[in-house]
């Protein structure tokens, strides 16, 4: 679950988000930061010039594609910057040029009008889906899911109501947890150990849910639930040191060790068996904001999506982290979990648009994405789709979050546009 920061970004936005992330080359923060300074100056040849070198350092970065774009179309040439946005398009990527005021001297020209005539057709929905159910209460703004496999039952988080809703396999709805109990804050991600007979659950503080308190800023801790009863097994929370903490995405590995990113503050927790601390797995600084988590098989590693950077590798012995290699024309940020299935992860990608489902497949090693296949796109259903599980043969995921209609600093949430809660059901 993460806010769509890329989700419509100016020119000047990806000045930032190319600053934060780790570039492949040690020039291309440089470059960037040079192209910053020749922009604030409105010398836009200058930042053409330091975006064009910077994309040939790193061919594949939509990104920097997407600024020389920018540069192209400040300098007045619409064919060439219509030539680099269908690049995009045809990578299935809308990055936003049809509100950037960096494009608007050239949306007379008729390559831009042909170019929305194509990104038209990128932004029509792609469904192989459909509604495994709905929750008719509109209010829930509902995240993670887990499926317990033994009994077919079905958990729900919900981050504004402050509870987890159970469904189980004969379609009844009832609350697995209590609003707020416990001291239970905004419900993220849920993971269930199976031989344990355990729910998990990541939590934290957000203004727009019910009940909030000025001191429960900063609040972020795991809950365990006996699945039978409903009973907190134990809770752990992080200090309030003053950082915006929000735990997340929850991985077990078979020692009943549980793995949880931080995507407030980025990072990586582990909470072991019995214990009531969460200890740091990673240093600051090595990755910009972790989101979801999944184990290769022999758990020897942990794939770490990092929002604003792409899917990693983090080796569990030397703690070192390499980053996985993809197709030249795919591009990871933004995902929004990892579910991981016989040959990779289902993901829900929410950081570009249109926003998808994607499946990724390795090579027979696990050492690199060999394939990256769209498919889900633009249901009509969306608003804030986000992290989901496979169950019997298909994805389940909750397409409308609505984390939209909260306000992360008033805490008002607009309940006149809710609606209730559709969860999906894609085939794999």
């Amino acid at each position: 679950m993460k806010p769509r920061i890329l989700s419509a970004v100016l020119c000047s936005a990806y000045f930032g988000s190319a600053l934060a992330a780790q570039a492949l080359s040690d020039t291309v923060p440089a470059l960037t930061a040079e192209a910053i300074k020749a922009y604030r100056a409105k010398d836009y040849a200058r930042f053409l010039e330091y975006e064009q070198r910077a994309l040939r350092l790193d061919p594949s970065s939509p990104r920097l594609q997407y600024n020389v774009a920018c540069g192209q179309a400040l300098q007045g040439n619409a064919p060439e910057a219509v030539r680099l946005l269908d690049q995009l398009v045809s990578r299935k990527l809308d990055l936003g040029a049809e509100t950037d005021e960096d494009f608007s001297n050239i949306r007379a020209a008729q390559e831009w009008k042909e170019f929305e005539a194509r990104l038209a057709e990128l932004r029509k929905p792609m469904v192989h889906s459909q509604v495994a159910f709905q929750l008719d209460d509109p209010t829930l703004m509902s995240t993670g899911i887990a499926v317990d496999a033994a009994t077919g039952d079905i958990y729900i988080a919900s981050v504004r109501r402050r509870k987890i809703i159970r469904r189980t396999s004969t379609e009844q709805v009832s609350d697995f947890i209590k609003e707020a109990q416990d001291g239970f804050l905004a419900g993220a991600s849920l993971a269930i150990d199976s031989r344990r007979r355990v729910l998990y659950a990541s939590t934290a503080a957000a203004p727009f849910m019910v009940g909030y308190q000025r001191e429960d800023a900063g609040k972020s801790g795991i809950f365990a639930f006996a699945l039978k009863s409903g009973r907190l097994v134990r809770k752990a929370l992080l200090p309030v040191d003053g950082k915006q903490h929000f735990l997340n995405a929850l991985a077990l590995d078979r020692s009943g060790n549980v793995y949880v990113s931080d995507s407030g503050t980025s990072g990586i927790y582990r909470l072991r068996p019995g214990s009531r601390e969460l200890e740091a797995l990673t240093t600051p600084g090595m990755f910009q904001s972790t989101q979801g988590l999944a184990f290769s098989d022999d758990q020897k590693t942990l794939f770490v999506a990092d929002y604003s950077n792409g899917l990693w590798a983090l080796d569990m012995a030397s703690k070192t982290t390499r980053r996985v290699e993809t197709p030249i024309d795919s591009w990871l940020a933004g995902l929004d979990g990892l579910t991981r299935t016989r040959d990779g992860f289902i993901a829900v990608q929410i950081g570009v648009k249109p926003e998808r489902v994607i499946r990724l497949r390795f090579d027979q090693k696990w050492e690199r994405v060999a394939s990256v296949e769209v498919l889900e796109m633009n249901h009509p259903d969306y608003n804030g789709p986000v992290q989901g599980v496979v169950s019997d043969g298909a994805f389940l995921y909750v397409a409308n979050s609505q984390l939209a209609l909260g306000n992360g600093e008033t805490g008002a949430f607009a309940a006149e546009r809710a609606k209730p809660t559709v969860v999906l059901r894609l085939p794999l």
